[in-house]
């Protein structure tokens, strides 16, 4: 992963960070599209990887050419939207002592805690299925 992706990451959790309750409202909405974006790149990885090297229903090139764009976009996503989610619990639990924004604060952690939780969840179902 190239520099820039790590510095936009860091500048994001700063944004996070430096946000007023009711933009981190937004964060928590705007990360979960990213984690949306991050599982759906991850099932165009599981279909092109098995449609060139399982079932041969895809071409080899078209499939290679799938996994070389997919992957990246996927570990980008996984950045941007489950890790950042995962600190916006945190910061938004230190924002909730402002007195003035607490209301968007604690709506925000709410709302990150649960798809938070809810992602362990659905990753555990996901690993006992598969295991």
């Amino acid at each position: 992963m190239k520099a820039s992706t790590t510095v936009n990451f860091l500048r994001h959790i700063r944004n996070m960070v430096a946000a007023s309750g009711k933009k981190r409202v937004i964060y928590a909405i705007t990360n979960i599209v990213v984690m949306a974006l991050g599982v759906f790149f991850a099932l165009c990885v599981k279909w092109c990887w098995t449609g060139t090297f399982v079932d041969g229903s895809m071409p080899f090139i078209g499939g290679l050419l799938g996994l070389i764009v997919t992957i990246p976009l996927t570990l980008l996503t996984f950045l941007q939207g489950f890790v950042a989610q995962f600190a916006l619990v945190f910061i938004t639990a230190i924002g909730i002592g402002n007195r003035e924004e607490r209301r968007p604060n604690v709506a925000a952690f709410l709302i990150a805690l649960l798809t938070s939780v809810g992602l362990i969840v659905a990753g555990v179902i996901l690993l006992k299925t598969v295991l």
